[in-house]
């Protein structure tokens, strides 16, 4: 007797669905082992064995986006050896890294603020249009974004110029306060050192 058409049809919604859940399955899988994988080199970081922590940097940024948050999460934790090579893992991952290190300008703890504003920083004119992104949707630690921003100084000036031009009257106004203050801080700057060469000079008369 042929299996009648319903039966058939029975048979390979059964199908699909067995073939969904163990799809579903071995990718759940596959993300926990990525996670306990990009954990595991976190650590080895600060192995003590320079070919290991070579290793392990390496594999993070091969790894590039997955690894960024749980690098981020292990500054609160880790100690000055792994911050320092998660700083520069972070770097070398480049732009995927950006909007998770503006996210963590908000972090409470001091280490993980400190480490992402000063790699934010490092990274320059790339971070400069997410930055300016935060700022224009009123990021919770505004302040730390135009920080952020003036601090990468002239890099920031031409989208900053741009952003002047907005129709939105706030962003257009922060963003030439911001041009203001990078120019004062880079005058600033430049006095110090003249005055340093001057006292040098008076110095050695």
């Amino acid at each position: 007797m042929r299996p009648s058409l319903a039966w058939k049809s029975v048979a390979f919604i059964l199908l699909l669905l067995a073939v969904c859940i163990c799809g579903c399955t071995e990718g759940t899988a596959g993300n926990a082992g990525m996670g306990d994988m990009i954990d595991q080199q976190i650590q080895a970081l600060s192995s003590d064995d320079p070919d290991t922590e070579h290793t392990a940097i390496m594999t993070l940024i091969e790894i590039g986006e997955p690894a960024v948050q749980p690098i981020i999460d292990s500054f609160a934790v880790s100690d000055n050896k792994t911050r320092i090579y998660g700083a520069f893992i972070l770097q070398e991952i480049g732009e995927p890294a950006i909007p998770a290190l503006i996210i963590a300008l908000n972090a409470k703890d001091t280490d993980t603020l400190s480490i992402c504003t000063t790699t934010l920083i490092g990274m320059g004119k790339p971070a400069v249009p997410y930055l300016l992104d935060a700022l224009k949707r009123n990021n919770p630690n505004t302040d730390k974004v135009k920080e952020v921003i003036v601090r990468i100084g002239e890099p920031a000036l031409p989208a900053l110029q741009a952003a002047t031009l907005s129709s939105n009257p706030e962003y257009a106004r922060s963003a030439n306060e911001l041009i203001q203050s990078i120019y004062l801080s880079a005058k600033l700057k430049a006095g110090g050192f003249n005055a340093q060469q001057n006292t040098t000079v008076t110095a050695t008369d």
